[in-house]
Order: structure tokens, then C-alpha cells, then sequence
């Protein structure tokens, strides 16, 4: 491959990336900025569950919690709760939510780009 196609494409993902880190540019990182079927599917990956979780997955942490947790508005209630980032906290190596998706999102980041 020529350097200059190389380029080219390394370009587009650092273009592509924004898309990632766009939502941390606020003081404090929140959910309502991504919506939860990306946060599921696109960052709290199994691979970064089991890597940074007692869970396998995203949706066996919203089971362990005993929060109503059905759809995406309780979803969005339910994480800006004390409960929740006690949930994170007690089972993660993050100190609140925030951490763990700024975590995610750099995490995706540097899969796209293939760091």
C-alpha cells in the first residue's frame, strides 16, 4: 500500500473518532449524549466488562442491580442515581459511571484507530 493511502486512511479514522470523544468535551461526561444501545453495543463491550468488571456483560450488570431498569429512559434515570455508581464502584475498578464511560469511549477510540 502506498504511504499516501495510508494516510488517507488514517486520516479518516482520527476524522471518525470525534465522533467518540465529542461527548467529553463537557465537564461531566453524560450518558445522555450517547443513547444506550451504543453504549451496550459500541462500548461496554463483553471484552471490556470482563476486563474491568466482576460481570461478563452490560445486561448481567443491569440484572445484578435492584433497580427498574426496562428501557432506556429508566435507563437514564437509573445511572444518575448514588446506587448506581455504588454498583459501579463495588463491582469495577472505577471510582462512578463517569469514569468507567470516559474509560470506554478512550478504549474504543484506540480500537479504531488500531493503537
Amino acid at each position: 500500500m502506498k504511504p499516501e493511502t495510508d494516510n488517507f486512511n488514517l486520516k479518516k479514522r482520527l476524522e471518525n473518532i470525534h465522533d467518540d470523544i465529542d461527548p467529553m468535551k463537557a465537564e461531566k461526561f453524560r450518558l445522555s449524549e450517547i443513547n444506550y444501545n451504543y453504549v451496550q453495543k459500541e462500548l461496554l463491550t463483553p471484552n471490556f466488562m470482563e476486563k474491568h468488571t466482576k460481570f461478563r456483560n452490560f445486561s448481567e450488570m443491569i440484572r445484578s442491580s435492584d433497580l427498574k431498569i426496562e428501557n432506556e429512559i429508566e435507563f437514564k434515570d437509573a445511572i444518575e442515581t448514588e446506587k448506581w455508581n455504588r454498583l459501579v464502584r463495588e463491582n469495577s475498578n472505577f471510582k462512578d459511571w463517569n469514569e468507567m464511560l470516559r474509560t470506554a469511549v478512550i478504549e474504543r477510540a484506540t480500537r479504531k484507530l488500531a493503537i
